[in-house]
């Protein structure tokens, strides 16, 4: 009772997590403002890929961070360079938002509805004074519609823009030739590897004509250009553990690509964006700031003990300038629109975070590690499934800086925005003045071609329980469906 009683008082309860509200003044975010502070990057760490409603909470905090924090860069887990090209489409209003999407972001994004409103919302401050501007951190290439090619043909128009007797012509046949085949998943990891020793020549390439490339395309685009080089080469190596692995999961293998994000995460930060403050969509997997300090039983079939995170070495590097909040939910389902299963929540344990947050009555909550003395119980191990949904037992506050808990959860799906009768905003909202603030709000339908997957989404949610749902495992494991 208790802990129970803390959390009541010393959590900050959200009135919505409705981005959609017109002329929100968010002034229940306001405990956010004061626990950011002077960070100049806020991570927004989703439990798993298939949560709807974590992505209508991180669009209306993105748009709370822009509106009243001066945060005007949105990071995502995706491609560099295919996030860059779908940031030009987003301010293009000639290209439908649902193409923009997919340029860019990875498919368990493109297609949620949920997630949506945050690319309407860029593109409505687009050509505002005060833009949203979107980029990525990922090595691997990302989106739809041969992402690797368009870089391919990107980079080759980069170089002979510039001259084109800069790209050897042996270079320049494995670019052509090769690209097809890094994608091809018949391609074996010997003959991946065998590309990746050609390419590992394009970073020192355009290092020697570096004075050259800038004068043609400014210093921005040619640095840009130059990161995406070592990140092809990084990424074959990648897929090539991958296939080996014949797609378990392995730490070492995974560190490659986290280390990768982190130092892409660091260069945004500390050039490409200096001076700016940028917004991190992002896995709570890749934000941990300790992983090894996370022990699971033998028996979890994972262990995070040789696992380095993309929080861990930014964190390092940028100090308290890196804020990373995390999500959880009580009970609901989780899936995403890709065609899996929805995977149902088992009751929380009791006395872990859930069980204890669903006590104190609040239907979305936000608390603020950092603001614990040392002595707190909630720098104990304490069950909760930040990662998940697994009820991982560990100290918490070494991982992450902040957590925004939502009572249920429901799947990311191609539309409508919400499910039938789920109340996105509180009827009766406590406000700062302390007397209750009546708000109701209906959760909006978006139109457009996202529609087209909702019936089908619609008929499978409609089956069954025992055919439509799995109960979420316990256990430590990274499942592909939600990954």
């Amino acid at each position: 009772m208790a802990r129970i009683d803390w959390l009541s008082r010393n959590t900050s309860p959200i009135r919505s997590i409705d981005p959609t509200i017109t002329d929100d003044d968010f002034t229940d975010l306001k405990p956010i403002m004061k626990a950011i502070g002077n960070s100049r990057i806020v991570v927004l760490g989703e439990e798993s890929h298939g949560d709807g409603a974590t992505f209508l909470a991180k669009v209306r905090l993105i748009k709370f961070l822009h509106q009243k924090m001066g945060f005007d860069v949105l990071a995502w887990e995706a491609g560099l360079f295919n996030c860059q090209e779908m940031d030009a489409a987003v301010r293009n209003p000639e290209i439908p938002i649902q193409k923009a999407m997919s340029l860019g972001i990875y498919p368990i994004w493109a297609t949620s509805a949920q997630v949506q409103p945050v690319f309407e919302y860029a593109r409505s401050v687009a050509h505002t004074g005060g833009p949203l501007e979107m980029t990525g951190f990922d090595h691997q290439f990302s989106g739809s519609g041969g992402p690797g090619i368009r870089w391919r043909d990107a980079m080759m128009a980069f170089i002979d823009k510039a001259d084109p007797s800069i790209l050897p012509q042996s270079l320049r046949s494995s670019l052509i030739n090769d690209t097809a085949l890094v994608f091809n998943a018949s391609t074996s990891p010997a003959n991946l590897r065998a590309i990746k020793e050609k390419w590992k020549a394009l970073p020192a390439v355009l290092d020697n004509s570096r004075t050259k490339l800038e004068a043609v395309h400014g210093i921005r685009y040619a640095r840009l250009m130059r990161r995406t080089a070592d990140d092809a080469v990084i990424s074959i190596e990648g897929l090539a553990r991958f296939r080996e692995s014949g797609g378990e999961f392995k730490s070492a293998d995974n560190n490659i690509r986290d280390l990768r994000m982190a130092e892409n995460l660091i260069w945004l930060a500390n050039e490409r964006y200096k001076g700016r403050r940028i917004i991190v969509w992002a896995a709570a997997f890749h934000t941990l700031y300790d992983p090894s300090a996370i022990k699971l039983d033998a028996d979890s079939g994972f262990s995070y003990q040789d696992v380095v995170t993309m929080g861990e070495v930014a964190q390092k590097s940028l100090g308290r300038d890196i804020y990373t909040i995390c999500f959880t939910a009580a009970r609901g389902l989780a899936g995403n629109p890709m065609g899996s299963q929805t995977v149902e929540f088992e009751t929380p344990k009791d006395g872990s975070l859930e069980d204890l947050w669903t006590h104190t009555g609040q239907k979305f909550s936000f608390m603020d590690f950092r603001m614990l003395p040392a002595n707190h119980w909630l720098h104990q191990p304490l069950a909760a499934r930040l990662l998940q949904y697994s009820p991982i037992e560990t100290d918490w506050t070494r991982q992450v800086d902040a957590v925004v808990f939502t009572r249920e959860m429901f799947p990311s799906s191609a539309g409508p925005l919400a499910p039938d009768k789920s109340a996105l905003t509180m009827s009766t909202f406590w406000g700062d003045s302390g007397l209750p603030v009546v708000q109701t709000k209906a959760p909006a339908i978006l139109p457009g071609p996202l529609d087209s997957f909702a019936a089908g989404y619609a008929a499978r949610d409609a089956a069954p329980a025992s055919d439509a749902t799995v109960p979420l495992r316990r256990c430590g494991s990274r499942s592909s469906l939600l990954w």
